[in-house]
């Protein structure tokens, strides 16, 4: 096993941090805006910007995308 030297300059600069990720609901004129932290708000994106609709926490997220796995006939 070797050991892998690193430089001060690495070790001074932190990461960027994870930024939020945009799903596109088809062509509807909505999207889900996934944060780095895991939650989530339903959007609608207008010519002038985007309006929140509602925000989701992650634990709500993570319930809905399984009934949304069951009900689009998926298995575990």
């Amino acid at each position: 096993m070797t050991l892998r030297r690193i430089d001060v300059e690495t070790l001074l600069t932190p990461p960027e941090p994870p930024k939020a990720s945009i799903v596109m609901l088809g062509m509807s004129g909505y999207a889900v805006r996934i944060s780095p932290k895991g939650g989530a708000q339903l959007v609608e994106l207008l010519p002038d910007g985007a309006c929140t609709l509602a925000s989701i926490t992650a634990g709500e997220l993570e319930t809905f995308n399984y009934q949304l796995h069951n009900e689009t006939g998926g298995t575990r």
